[in-house]
């Protein structure tokens, strides 16, 4: 009896980890999509960033057809430069089409037999 009541922890433990991962994926997914999606139709958009410490970061904003590296911190926001747009065109295409890959994958994930109805 204790042998099967173990097993069924394990498993629950298991698809509550598998549940907790497409979940990540997804967020993942939906995170990039905002971007690429959001970046040709707004003035303004952060398109990355990273942390620097605990109380500093560089963030990579578009404006209009402009791309700027920013500093922010507790101090306050600086502009550190100006990016060339050819530069910033080829990680964009590469998000592109990182998103249709995932976006083409979760359609296929969702659009299996079991799931109609």
């Amino acid at each position: 009896m204790t042998t099967h009541l173990w097993a069924q922890y394990i498993f629950a433990l298991i698809v509550v980890a598998v549940v907790l991962l497409l979940f990540a994926a997804l967020v993942k997914a939906l995170g990039r999509g905002r971007i690429v999606l959001s970046a040709d139709r707004r003035l303004v958009t952060v398109l990355e960033s990273t942390p620097l410490g605990a109380h500093g970061a560089l963030h990579v904003i578009k404006v209009g057809s402009r791309y700027l590296l920013v500093s922010s911190a507790t101090t306050g926001t600086r502009n550190v430069m100006e990016i060339p747009a050819e530069e910033i065109d080829g990680w964009m295409a590469a998000q592109r089409a990182g998103f249709d890959v995932t976006k083409r994958a979760w359609s296929s994930l969702l659009s299996l037999p079991w799931s109609k109805r």
